[in-house]
């Protein structure tokens, strides 16, 4: 409740400073709206990250039952719910009301400040409310996180399973996409780049804000260790500080460089940082860096003293201080969405085919040099390479003895898919269905190789222990996906079939229209396609799948490309999307019907040749011999 209050005392001063709340000469909606819409908002933005950290909490890092109690009204004798798990997952449901009335308040308020109209109860104005949520991009996307947070709220007070909260704190999560797609950076001339750093930038301050969050909620239900006491509930104060230290290390280094990639495309120049925007956004990076700090001293003192009294309220006051500062900076954040940036962050209108289409102008001739010298950033995937790559050094560090090879597959891999994601292939890909099928098929199947090939699994096999106080880590995830990465077949078939319906359903010119679309079907091809190369990699798990399975469903996948591809080169399909690809208005490059009989070549390049070579990998080599299980040892079950 103090957070609150400090967030929208912060959100007021910071307004107040930059003018943000002065009565406008034109379209002014009146002193309630201007007062009560960056209010609204700042306590919107906290509500939605305590949820996410409340929700993340109960996934991963808390037990949900209490070690060794019993329920008395339980004939089976099931644990009782741990408190801390229950009051963690009270505050998420009672959080989540708020998170929905708020959001409810931005929308309308939102519509009577871009329309320069006071709030009321008129049917006019009720009328053009329905006519800016329906109808417009800023009411249409604010009407998304209304009712994502409708469904979240029910969903907290419905569900307990661990599967079930996971789902449900990523559907949480997902309402930083439609707030980010109306962000001021999203206005920038590189307008998917902004969204995409924005999304990074609210990931990051989701898992760190909302965890600081939660750790103030259950607080008072963890029991402090003490010297002597070596039991679990003992322990569980500094596990869970310790757990979550590493997760806020990664959230603080994609706040904190998401935040300079937001800053830079809003400020324009370094002159634009005597600006009272500016000024705000050095205040906000001072206090991430304070938070840097105050996360420091955690890690390398207070947790490793929870032994003694005064080491015990020295943490919980840091944690304190921690979301103080933070609810303060959102508060920051609050005033910035409403203070004018000094670089204009109106689209510019499309005057342009591609433009219409696509959103860039059209790029130049594809010729060699261009699939090497052309790059459009795209921020989430960097984010996501950047980490993957660093956590995955991180555990070949630990392991001491991993082989050097694997490292370099997997680092391959990461810098492929950047290279897919963020150059010729993605850009080329909006304006070229063969570049398009070289991009998906190279994230379906040759990035899933190289990634595979660096054995992530058994790393994590190696390097993370299996928790001992019913909490799910990673190796607790990992033993619950063994299904789904055990079964080449299946995610054969899965990956053969979703890539029919892609293209030769509505959904193709769905992702070629909206940019989450999009993104969302690289991730989900991304994904398909390493399930099914870890599972035909194997062994994997107690039962690993038999080698000649895996090698004819290697063998049928590859014979279902080469298939494929043979059907594109001929030319006897019909022609994909020609209203988009046509309509391009392109005046180089071959035409048409010619680069979609291109694609054949791009299946052979990106989809045949890896599984070609995957297949006769598998028929030559030798089958491995099993590996014992060589986890390392839980005593105080923290490596998790």
């Amino acid at each position: 409740m103090a957070a609150f209050v400090l967030a929208a005392a912060g959100v007021v001063a910071s307004a107040a400073f930059t003018g943000a709340l002065a009565e406008r000469e034109a379209l002014d909606p009146g002193a309630l709206a201007r007062w009560v819409l960056p209010i609204a908002v700042t306590v919107h933005h906290l509500a939605l990250a305590v949820v996410v950290g409340c929700l993340l909490f109960a996934t991963t890092l808390l037990p949900p039952r209490r070690a060794g109690a019993r329920d008395r009204g339980d004939r089976q004798g099931t644990r009782e719910a741990h408190p801390a798990f229950t009051r963690v997952m009270t505050a998420a449901s009672a959080v989540s009301v708020l998170w929905a009335i708020s959001a409810v308040i931005v929308l309308v308020f939102t519509y009577a400040d871009l329309s320069g109209q006071p709030v009321s109860g008129s049917e006019a104005f009720a009328r053009e409310l329905a006519y800016f949520v329906t109808d417009l991009v800023v009411g249409q996307a604010w009407a998304t996180v209304v009712v994502i947070a409708f469904v979240v709220s029910t969903l907290t007070f419905l569900i307990r399973s661990p599967a079930g909260l996971g789902a449900t704190a990523g559907l949480a999560a997902a309402a930083t996409i439609p707030i980010s797609l109306v962000g001021h950076a999203a206005g920038s001339d590189d307008h998917y780049a902004g969204v995409g750093a924005l999304v990074v930038h609210w990931l990051g301050v989701l898992l760190w804000v909302g965890g600081v969050a939660a750790l103030t909620i259950i607080a008072p239900t963890l029991t402090p260790s003490r010297p002597g006491d070596t039991g679990a509930e003992g322990r569980l104060s500094q596990t869970v500080l310790e757990r979550f230290s590493a997760m806020a290390g990664v959230a603080f280094f994609l706040v904190l460089a998401s935040g300079v990639v937001n800053s830079a495309m809003r400020l324009g120049s370094w002159e634009g940082l005597v600006t009272a925007y500016g000024q705000l956004v050095l205040l906000k990076a001072a206090g991430t860096v304070l938070l840097g700090a105050i996360g420091l001293a955690h890690r390398r003192w207070a947790i490793g003293r929870l032994g003694t009294v005064p080491a015990d309220r020295t943490a919980w006051r840091l944690i304190l201080a921690e979301l103080g500062i933070m609810a303060g900076i959102i508060g920051v954040t609050g005033a910035l969405g409403r203070t004018a940036p000094p670089v204009p962050q109106e689209l510019k209108p499309a005057i342009t085919p591609a433009e219409v289409l696509t959103g860039y102008l059209l790029p130049p001739e594809l010729t060699w040099v261009q699939w090497f010298t052309e790059w459009r950033w795209d921020w989430i995937w960097v984010a996501l390479a950047l980490t993957a790559a660093v956590v995955y050094l991180l555990g070949a560090r630990r392991a001491r003895t991993w082989p050097w090879p694997r490292t370099a597959s997997w680092l391959a891999g990461l810098g492929l898919l950047l290279y897919v994601t963020c150059a010729a292939p993605t850009i080329y890909g909006m304006v070229l269905f063969s570049a398009h099928t070289l991009m998906l098929l190279a994230l379906a199947v040759l990035v899933p190789l190289l990634l595979a090939l660096g054995a992530p699994l058994d790393l994590v096999s190696r390097t993370v222990a299996r928790r001992t106080d019913g909490s799910r880590g990673p190796r607790e995830w990992l033993d619950a996906a063994r299904p789904a990465l055990a079964a080449p077949a299946r995610s054969a078939a899965i990956l053969a079939v979703s890539l029919g319906l892609l293209y030769y359903t509505p959904l193709f010119r769905l992702v070629l229209d909206y940019w989450i679309a999009h993104q969302l079907a690289n991730l989900y091809f991304l994904t398909v396609g390493f399930c099914f190369m870890a599972s035909v990699l194997g062994p994997f798990g107690d039962h690993p799948v038999p080698r000649p399975v895996r090698v004819r469903t290697a063998a049928v996948l590859a014979g279902t490309l080469l298939v494929w591809a043979v059907v594109l080169a001929t030319g006897v399909l019909p022609v994909l999307e020609p209203d988009w690809f046509v309509g391009m208005a392109r005046t180089w490059g071959p035409p048409v019907t010619l680069d979609q009989q291109l694609a054949g070549i791009s299946v052979l390049t990106a989809g045949f040749a890896p599984m070609a070579f995957l297949l006769t990998a598998l028929v030559l080599s030798r089958p491995p011999r099993p590996e014992a299980d060589t986890s390392p040892p839980a005593p105080s079950d923290v490596a998790a």
